[in-house]
Order: structure tokens, then C-alpha cells, then sequence
């Protein structure tokens, strides 16, 4: 697999590795249209108090999501069409997504707790569908641990029926497997399909340690959990 590249500005004419450059980028990744940049950013500092997190681990998910979702397109520079695009697609939750931030949620203390129990690489991913399934069934705006458990309940249907329903694509190593071993069941199926399918666009033979380490930083850094045909449905 390729070793991370060297730094270049986005932004034509800038050069590479350019001093000054206002959004440094990793070599091979897509250009931005200034005012599509500017909009992004605006979009996610905004939406950074709904989406729980900092505007600037904000601002980054934004920029991450919208970089990614153009390589995986072809798409050679960002322009203000698809970041308004991104934003109907991008599931609630997500800086960039038109529907966070209606209504604001709050969190109990047990349920911040028991939130805490997530490994940290699908929190994030928890806490929007908690929230986005209590809007869609009208459960209001507290989210107590009750209302979780409906949202892991729906999970874990999905999980399971994926589990049965497709054997295991890749051999993993045993280190792999022991990490696997420690997501929730509700989400394992999603997990187990996900992995899976950035280890077949990554072109691995097996699911190995800098295999689960480069899909725990594609989310982390983008937020975006659904990632096509072979992420999170």
C-alpha cells in the first residue's frame, strides 16, 4: 500500500508545498474552488455545536469528507455545486449535512455515559443515528439511555442479517480479529462489511493491523461513515 505524499496547496497556481497556502493537502488529492472551500468551512463551523466537536475537528471532518468523496468521483476540483450536493447526501450528524442541527439534542448523564462505552472510532457515528432516529420516530429531544437502546436494537437487526447472510471476504490476522472482537455487537456486521471493503479498494490480501488503522483514520478524519458501496448502509 503507498506510503503517505508530500503536501501541495489545492488551490491552482499556488505551487506545491507552497508557503502561505491556505489549506495544505496530500499530493493527489483534489483541488478547491476558493469559494466552495470558504463555503464548506462556513458550513461546518456552523454546524460544529450540533454535531458535538470542536469547529476546528469540525471544519477538518468537512474538508476530509468532501476530499474523499471527490477522489472516489474522479473529481478534480471541489466547486460549490458539490459541497451543496455532499450536504443532501451526508447522513445527520455529519458537519456538512443540511439536516444537522434541527432540533438540538440534549444527553442525559447516564446516556453520556453509557455513550462513552463506544470505541471511539464509531462515537461520532453513535451518537448522530441515536439522535436522528429519536427525529424520525418522534421521541424528542433528550436522549436518555432507553432511546439508545431503541436505535442499537435496529442495529443489531442489520448487523446480524449481514453476518449471515455473507461469509468472511478476507482472512484477518489474529491481532485484527482481537481489535474486531472488541466492537459492539450491534455494529459489527456494518464493521466487518465496511473493513472489508476498504481492504478490497486498498488492495490487501488480508485484514491486518494498517488495514483496521487506515480505516479508523478514514473516519475519523472524514466522518463519513456510509463511503459508497462498501461502508456503513
Amino acid at each position: 500500500m503507498p506510503e503517505p505524499e508530500a503536501e501541495r496547496c489545492p488551490y491552482p497556481g499556488a505551487g506545491s508545498a507552497a508557503e502561505g497556502c491556505p489549506v495544505p493537502h496530500a499530493e493527489g488529492a483534489p483541488g478547491w474552488d476558493l469559494d466552495a472551500h470558504l463555503e464548506a468551512v462556513r458550513r461546518a463551523r456552523q454546524a460544529a455545536p450540533a454535531s458535538h466537536m470542536a469547529p476546528e475537528r469540525a471544519e477538518q471532518m468537512a474538508i476530509g469528507a468532501a476530499e474523499q468523496r471527490a477522489r472516489q468521483r474522479g473529481v478534480d476540483e471541489i466547486g460549490s455545486k458539490f459541497v451543496e450536493s455532499l450536504g443532501k447526501k451526508l447522513g445527520y450528524g455529519h458537519p456538512l449535512s443540511d439536516r444537522t442541527g434541527l432540533p438540538q439534542f440534549t444527553w442525559t448523564e447516564e446516556a453520556e455515559r453509557r455513550l462513552e462505552e463506544v470505541p471511539d472510532f464509531c462515537r461520532e457515528l453513535t451518537r448522530w443515528r441515536v439522535e436522528w432516529t429519536a427525529l424520525k420516530k418522534g421521541l424528542g429531544t433528550t436522549i436518555t439511555p432507553e432511546i439508545m437502546e431503541i436505535k442499537y436494537q435496529m442495529w443489531g437487526e442489520v448487523s446480524h442479517r449481514i453476518q449471515e447472510r455473507r461469509p468472511q471476504e478476507f482472512p484477518w490476522t489474529e491481532s485484527a480479529l482481537a481489535r474486531f472482537a472488541r466492537v459492539p455487537d450491534f455494529v459489527k456486521g456494518q464493521v466487518l462489511e465496511a473493513v472489508e471493503g476498504n481492504a478490497r479498494q486498498l488492495g490487501a490480501s488480508q485484514v491486518d493491523d494498517e488495514v483496521v488503522d487506515r480505516v479508523i483514520r478514514r473516519w475519523s478524519e472524514t466522518g463519513d461513515f456510509h463511503e459508497g458501496l462498501y461502508g456503513f448502509r
